[in-house]
């Protein structure tokens, strides 16, 4: 047998050694000190402060706040009045396959207590809704986009029932940008006020045209935002109710309703809507040559159109 042990001893001794002196290879280690994190994050640990307020008909402020630990509805607690209050990641502009892919939705939320109580004890004629959520950090600095401020109401089936529309409409929606459609999910004056948050006048026959709400979010720091949200209190009115009123208690309410804002990373690009679009068109294009049936909104998997029965000989 050919001896292994000595051949290993002489291609060890035959192997060049690099000089003591010689220069150390350079550290190829990645300097991640400026490299921001890969997810953007709510801080767990930073609880901001919701802060609720309205004018009653006798002329007081009420004024509701308190912090909010991140969790779901259902972890919702008493504000004050008949009001619950919970914070949340993610929102409605998630549902719905809208939100950019860096971002993260930040939503605060509002339930009555009692659903057959009003929502805001004695409030006045012309009052509006006031909304701050102060504080809200993340782990990386962060950019605000006002134009994604979304509000969402959602009434109860029986309500709408007793006013005649129908429960696939339960759901409402109030926006900032008179664009937004949610991924093609909304449509203004069926389900949505689309810019009423950002001050755009409505137009709907039976609307008060002073209808109309503000919307804005300050950069308090690098990583921190506190959303601001004001509207007038009709525009919790359903769009199909019968009773075209702003008058407190001649119109149904919501017994839910929440606002949501989303925030990207420093330096992010906000996604080209009408790029998208157009790859849209050229992709449902395709599919409708394939035979296939293009999805109404955009980004979803597309769905076959189902073969015709071949006639009987």
């Amino acid at each position: 047998m050919f001896p292994i042990l000595p051949l290993l001893g002489i291609l060890f001794l035959a192997s060049p050694q690099a000089p003591k002196d010689a220069p150390k290879p350079p550290d190829e280690t990645i300097d991640t000190s400026e490299t921001p994190p890969p997810l953007l994050l709510v801080d767990p640990d930073a609880h901001p402060t919701v802060t609720l307020a309205w004018t009653t008909a006798a002329g007081e402020r009420i004024e509701l706040a308190a912090e909010r630990a991140y969790g779901a509805d259902a972890d919702r607690t008493p504000l004050g009045h008949n009001i619950a209050c919970y914070l949340s990641v993610g929102g409605t502009r998630l549902t719905k396959g809208a939100g950019h892919p860096k971002g993260a939705v930040v939503r605060v939320g509002f339930y009555k207590i009692d659903a057959t109580k009003p929502f805001f004890d004695h409030i006045a004629e012309g009052s509006t809704i006031d909304i701050t959520l102060a504080g809200v950090t993340f782990n990386q600095p962060v950019q605000a986009t006002p134009d994604s401020i979304v509000q969402h109401l959602k009434f109860g089936e029986a309500d709408l029932k007793s006013c005649g529309i129908p429960g696939e409409a339960k759901n409402q929606y109030n926006t900032v940008s008179p664009t937004e459609t949610l991924n093609d999910r909304i449509r203004q004056d069926k389900d949505a006020r689309l810019g009423v948050l950002g001050g755009r006048a409505l137009d709907k026959e039976g609307d008060d045209p002073g209808l109309r709400g503000a919307a804005s979010i300050d950069q308090v720091d690098p990583d921190t935002l506190t959303l601001h949200v004001s509207f007038a209190y009709p525009l919790l009115r359903h769009l199909q109710d019968p009773w075209q009123s702003g008058v407190p208690g001649t119109f149904l309410e919501p017994y839910h309703f929440h606002v949501e804002f989303e925030a990207l990373p420093e330096g992010t690009e906000p996604m080209d809507l009408a790029k998208l679009r157009a790859e849209k068109a050229r992709i449902d294009a395709e599919m409708r040559a394939r035979g296939e049936r293009p999805n109404e909104p955009l980004g979803l998997d597309p769905k076959p159109i189902p073969e015709k029965p071949k006639p009987q000989d």
